[in-house]
């Protein structure tokens, strides 16, 4: 089969599954088949589907959506509904062939018009497209009306005689409960069926599919069975259809779909119900006139209504978190989202690094407690620079120049427009301060709209900048004094929402840094106690000030629950030797420095960051080494509508996201076979910080779609968006370099996935990376299944 036929039929079926926000192909074959309970129905719809991805492809329009069935999945509701509101014949069909074309339009119009304003389009263009017809075509082709009564036992008799008649009829007249019945004939509605067999088999897909959207179906229909018990029919349409297109398709989208699940998002779900009543009434009152079916109106309503609503919000609660990367499926999304406000919580901020060269000791931090820190002007930094004895100076310490800080170079942070500088006051004498003018000499720097740093206590006439200077991060805008309220040499930093010194601070993380107990701090673990919630928030909400203009930030800046795993898999305290010895330096990525540590800007690994940065058009060949002649897997780099870079392996399409900074190389996402080889580079190379510090451990929280235990992750789905008790996690360490360490010389990695729950830990891969020579060389894997080692070269090398 050509790569174009199998990339012309994946659309297809995506299209399918799209009508229950699905890429699950198998749900899609379900569908399909489904379809075809009316066969004439089935295959309107089959080739009205067929056209439009067909003119979505010679059209040259967008390949992502036309690839997952966005541009088309339309055009099947049309040719599902049009043959079922005419009887067949030439008439038909030329209107399903005019119908896919016009849905196609119009999916790729609101596409670009509904897209930009962060909305869906979902099924408006189905429902423009079969008013026009009905009003235009219909009356002008004089068409039949569909014997949509009894016209499926005529197609069944059709197509298999009497015998299929009697099955059909039997199978149709099977005694089910009443409840189930009307559930099953919504679902099966959904595809312009009756059918409760029919709608055991979409039930049973959409339960394959995912867990999170068969409950919300079921909650979206309990919920509108009810309120109609009690309010009566809600429209003059199908009740089935009105069920399943409506009620139970708004309550999927609006509670799992383009919103995280959680306790929240499924009353958000039953909320709809009643509001969709309403619309559909509303609707069939005013449409009843022209002659024209609701269809999927009402559903489209509400949820763009819900979606449109959340958009507007000043403050995003935590409870309605709208879907950032749409990924088909209500777990993925959640279980992304859940490990990627950790990892990726900084997402939103502008990075902000160290504003010095060097080691310095943190000698006061967030604390709220003081001894000058207080209140709102709490969330702010003190750095000196001490020696071994924990000592700030040299000699008596009389003197300025005795201190180690004294006169050092202070750096610009970040990117920025110098607002603010005072640089006119005198250093005071050791052990005496400056309560008048309490910042001392000042340079206030603006990097965002709502974002400013503020540098105090430098040394007199020290500072080369002027407001209205552009300065680069690392640029020098002072050297370290004793101005102000400053009893010694030491630098204050701090975040502010405003440009006037001394406005009150923002708790706001730095980029990266290296961290280390301080001699004076012996007893703190070298991972320090995580924020508490308050200052979490308060991070959350400093970084959430400039989501304006560098992309919204749904932060909680946290860190993955710390253990360490033995090697016979059973977990361990963090400050176990497993981790960290108490002095061990690690790297931080967007944290905050802790009282009584030394910190100082990282130094590259120049190996790792040169293999890690892969930009558009990179490619490996990747070979099995214990078959070195067999054929190679090509992987390379893309990027998408997004701009979002991945790795796209050319012989099993699994996509593999990644992204990064100077600091650290990350895996986002991953989708595809998961027996391509690249899931095995997405599991081993989760996390990679580029800092050269070997030894270092680094750890992370998976998604749960590591787990392959049916059983396990099937009950998980169900209880996921209001508790979770799997935690698989990932480590990884820089071995040791066995013939001493050079920059640029080799690094070899290890790493290992591990799944925790119920008080047991279990490991899933153990890994080895080796980079030289600027790439990934080799990847070692080993599971529980069998051992593989993959070699790499550069393509073309």
């Amino acid at each position: 089969m050509t790569p174009t036929l199998t990339s012309f039929l994946r659309a297809v079926l995506h299209s399918y599954a799209m009508l229950f926000f699905s890429q699950h192909r198998g749900f899609a074959a379900v569908l399909l088949l489904v379809s075809f309970g009316h066969p004439v129905v089935g295959a309107a719809g089959l080739v009205s589907t067929c056209l439009a991805v067909a003119g979505a492809q010679l059209g040259g329009f967008n390949k992502e959506w036309t690839a997952s069935g966005a541009y088309s999945f339309n055009a099947l509701l049309t040719g599902l509904g049009l043959a079922s509101f005419f009887a067949p014949g030439w008439g038909l069909a030329g209107l399903v062939v005019v119908g896919a074309g016009l849905a196609l339009l119009l999916s790729v119009a609101l596409g670009g018009w509904l897209g930009g304003r962060g909305l869906p389009f979902l099924s408006v263009p189905f429902v423009g497209t079969v008013w026009v017809l009905l009003l235009g075509a219909g009356p002008l082709l004089h068409l039949p009306a569909a014997e949509s009564g009894i016209y499926w036992l005529n197609d069944a008799y059709a197509l298999g005689g009497p015998r299929l008649a009697t099955a059909a009829q039997w199978v149709g007249d099977w005694p089910w409960p009443p409840l189930l019945a009307t559930y099953l004939r919504a679902l099966s509605a959904v595809l312009f069926q009756d059918s409760a067999l029919g709608g055991l088999l979409v039930a049973m897909g959409l339960l394959w599919h995912s867990r999170i959207a068969f409950s919300l179906s079921v909650l979206g229909f309990l919920g509108a069975y009810g309120l109609l018990l009690l309010t009566g029919p809600a429209g003059s349409g199908p009740p089935d259809y009105n069920l399943g297109a409506n009620y139970v398709v708004a309550a999927v989208a609006v509670g799992g779909v383009f919103v995280i699940p959680s306790a929240a998002s499924y009353g958000w779900a039953l909320l709809s119900v009643p509001v969709t009543v309403v619309v559909l009434a509303g609707c069939t009152t005013v449409l009843d006139r022209l002659g024209l079916p609701a269809l999927s109106l009402p559903y489209c309503a509400t949820a763009l209504l819900f979606l449109y609503a959340l958009l507007l919000r000043e403050r995003p609660g935590a409870g309605l978190v709208l879907t950032p990367i749409q990924r088909y499926s209500p777990e993925r999304n959640l279980y992304a989202y859940a490990t990627a406000r950790v990892r990726l919580a900084h997402q939103g901020a502008v990075p902000l690094t160290l504003p010095f060269l060097g080691a310095w000791t943190c000698t006061q931090g967030y604390t709220d407690g003081g001894p000058t820190h207080l209140g709102d002007w709490g969330q702010a930094l003190d750095f000196a620079i001490t020696d071994a004895d924990g000592r700030t100076y040299h000699g008596t310490g009389r003197a300025l120049s005795d201190y180690y800080a004294y006169n050092k170079p202070v750096l610009a942070p970040a990117d920025g427009v110098v607002q603010e500088v005072i640089q006119h006051i005198e250093d005071n004498a050791i052990g005496e301060v400056n309560t008048r003018e309490n910042w001392g000499n000042t340079v206030v720097i603006r990097h965002a709209a709502g974002l400013f740093t503020q540098l105090s206590h430098l040394r007199a006439h020290s500072v080369p900048v002027k407001v209205g200077d552009y300065v680069r991060r690392g640029d020098i805008v002072g050297t370290c004094g004793s101005s102000g309220r400053s009893p010694e040499p030491h630098l204050h930093f701090q975040v502010q929402a405003t440009p006037y010194l001394g406005s009150r601070t923002l708790a706001y993380p730095l980029a990266y840094f290296v961290a280390a107990a301080g001699v004076s701090a012996a007893s703190i673990p070298a991972q320090p106690t995580p924020p508490s919630r308050k200052l979490r928030q308060q991070l959350a909400q400093s970084i959430n000030l400039s989501a304006s203009i560098y992309g919204q930030a749904n932060a909680a800046l946290d860190s993955p629950a710390r253990m360490s795993y033995a090697p016979d898999g059973t977990t361990r305290p963090a400050e176990t030797p497993a981790f960290a010895a108490s002095q061990m330096p690690q790297l931080r990525h967007f944290a905050v420095p802790v009282a009584g540590e030394i910190v100082r800007p990282p130094t590259f690994n120049r190996t790792l960051s040169q293999a890690l940065r892969l930009p558009p058009g990179y490619a490996l060949d990747v070979r099995d080494a214990a078959a070195p002649t067999a054929p190679a897997q090509r992987w390379e780099v893309f990027t998408d509508a997004y701009n979002l870079a991945y790795l796209r392996c050319q012989r099993t399409g699994a996509v593999l996201y990644f992204g990064g900074d100077e600091s650290v190389f990350y895996c986002t996402a991953f989708y595809g076979d998961e027996s391509s080889w690249l899931f095995l580079l997405y599991q081993a190379a989760y996390r990679v910080p580029l800092a050269d510090l070997p030894g270092q451990v680094v750890h992370d929280e998976f998604p749960l779609t590591v787990v392959h235990n049916p059983a396990l992750t099937w009950a998980q789905d169900v209880l996921a968006p209001f508790y979770r008790f799997l935690r698989p996690t990932f480590w990884a360490e820089e071995l040791p370099a066995t013939a001493g360490h050079w920059p640029g010389g080799p690094v070899r990695l290890r790493s290992r996935v591990v799944v925790a729950g119920f008080g047991r830990a279990r490991e899933v891969q153990a890994a080895e990376l080796l980079f030289t020579e600027g790439r990934l060389a080799e990847l070692r894997v080993r599971r529980a299944t069998g051992s593989v080692t993959l070699t790499c070269s550069v393509a073309g090398a």
